[in-house]
């Protein structure tokens, strides 16, 4: 059975290798096409002609680019970007983390139910509406409240989040997570990520990112790598991937395009969880580590094409989930953009910052409809069949850009989510769609003017991550350092 799936999803590499010379563009999809060979048409169809196509999941794996994202926004060398570092931490909702950016000023608020005002105007952010509660075990109300516990867990398994979801009623979070369920309702604000509301009052972030999957972490992980969990709806690894045989994901994608990437993730590498990578000698070309490897190739402007950097859950050297503690992680993303704001590669870098999934803390926005990837139902590790499908999105997650070109002070309010950022490596890169999930997926293009960038110069963010010695002694934790002189 999982050998048949690899079998599946090996022609669309056979696709990716034979478009390395070939699959050229107008301003283009990668590289220019060989002497002779008919130039692609130029691209007519709009965002808006192909938004509903997409809507309708009428894209399949395969498809290119072009064919996908409208003519208003450029592809391939036309986006003046090198570089792109995708950042995913660890299970926090954007209520939980975001959701005081208008209370505390940063933003506006704005009515975002339907055919309200908040879809028109970027200046406004989508946070939880006063009175926004869910019952406890005896019918009170829990609202946002500021988190006192510091190191917890809450349930976020799959029938966990649909269960939280109830069929988008969204007001099982607390009673799903009795004796301690107003954990779900806790909230993070300016006085304890501090650098992270610096950076999303700065730049650019998006408030209708979701998780790509109702479910744990590595279903969502997953899904940025290969756009899919290949059926996996719990917390299992093995996706059906072969010595012979890899499953389609965005690193073999990559090098069939001749592109480079790496792997900074402290602790377990993510291209493990793929035993084909498991199986080749030279996969260890494509690990590092954040602090000592990625920091010093940020520094001396030696970047490869994409990079990939996962909070480390198992070890929590870099993890910020609310089982670790928010500034663990978050010294680590901080030390990541300040050492961008001072390389020569900030000029031509897009960071993107996100989150696996929830990880159970509660969100108002309901998830919406979703592209199934492929025919492939959920299972849990041992093959039992979970509920549902793979046809809706998790729940709201934090989302940032970090780049010269990021509009400033700018709120997106497309639906995106995982697959929107593999969507735009493959249009950066001229990669074909993995499955029908990344083919329809809309890319973050709308976060920056690629024509009039703001921070060519970096701003000056005065904030920095607060940790607190009392609450990390409290938690049993400690900070890893963040310099490292191995090469």
């Amino acid at each position: 059975m999982l050998a048949s799936r690899a079998r599946t999803l090996l022609p669309l590499l056979v696709t990716a290798a034979a478009c390395i010379p070939a699959c050229g563009s107008d301003g283009g999809d990668e590289a220019a096409p060989l002497t002779g060979a008919p130039a692609a048409p130029p691209r007519t169809a709009t965002e808006a002609d192909l938004a509903p196509k997409r809507g309708a999941c009428g894209f399949d794996k395969g498809a290119m680019p072009r064919d996908t994202v409208g003519k208003e926004y450029p592809l391939g060398d036309d986006i003046p970007i090198k570089h792109v570092i995708v950042i995913m931490q660890e299970n926090r909702s954007f209520d939980n983390y975001l959701g005081r950016l208008v209370a505390q000023g940063y933003y506006q608020g704005g009515d975002f139910s339907e055919g309200g005002s908040g879809f028109a105007h970027s200046d406004q952010v989508d946070v939880p509406p006063p009175g926004w509660s869910n019952p406890d075990k005896d019918g009170k109300p829990v609202t946002p409240h500021p988190d006192d516990a510091h190191c917890y867990g809450v349930n976020h398994g799959w029938d966990d989040m649909h269960d939280d979801w109830n069929e988008g009623k969204l007001d099982h979070f607390v009673t799903n997570n009795e004796p301690n369920g107003h954990r779900s309702f806790f909230y993070e604000d300016d006085t304890v990520i501090p650098f992270y509301y610096a950076l999303a009052s700065t730049f650019a972030m998006g408030d209708r990112y979701f998780a790509s999957v109702m479910s744990s972490t590595w279903p969502n992980r997953f899904y940025l790598m290969g756009a899919t969990s290949y059926g996996i709806g719990d917390n299992s690894f093995h996706n059906g991937d072969t010595k012979d045989a890899p499953a389609a994901q965005i690193f073999a994608s990559l090098e069939a395009a001749g592109r480079t990437w790496k792997d900074y993730t402290d602790g377990p590498h993510q291209v493990l969880f793929y035993p084909y990578f498991g199986f080749r000698a030279e996969s260890r070309d494509h690990y590092g580590n954040v602090k000592c490897d990625l920091l010093r190739d940020i520094a001396e402007d030696t970047l490869p094409d994409v990079a990939f950097v996962m909070g480390d859950e198992v070890n929590e050297t870099s993890d910020e989930g609310p089982s670790a503690l928010p500034g663990i992680g978050g010294q680590v993303s901080e030390a990541i953009v300040r050492a961008l704001f001072a390389s020569p590669a900030w000029k031509s870098t897009a960071l993107f910052i996100t989150y696996d999934e929830n990880g159970g803390m509660a969100d108002h926005v309901p998830p919406p409809k979703a592209c199934e990837p492929d025919d492939l139902l959920p299972h849990d590790v041992k093959g039992n069949a979970l509920k549902g499908r793979f046809d809706r999105l998790g729940f709201r997650v934090p989302f940032l850009l970090v780049s010269p070109y990021a509009r400033p002070h700018f709120v997106s309010h497309e639906v995106y989510d995982h697959s929107s950022i593999t969507r735009f490596i493959e249009a950066k890169f001229g990669l074909p769609a993995m499955t029908r999930r990344d083919a329809n997926a809309a890319t973050p293009m709308a976060m920056f003017d690629f024509e009039h960038p703001a921070f060519l110069t970096p701003p000056t963010i005065d904030a920095h991550t607060v940790v607190d010695p009392a609450v990390l002694a409290k938690c049993n934790q400690k900070l890893a350092p963040l310099a490292c002189n191995a090469k």
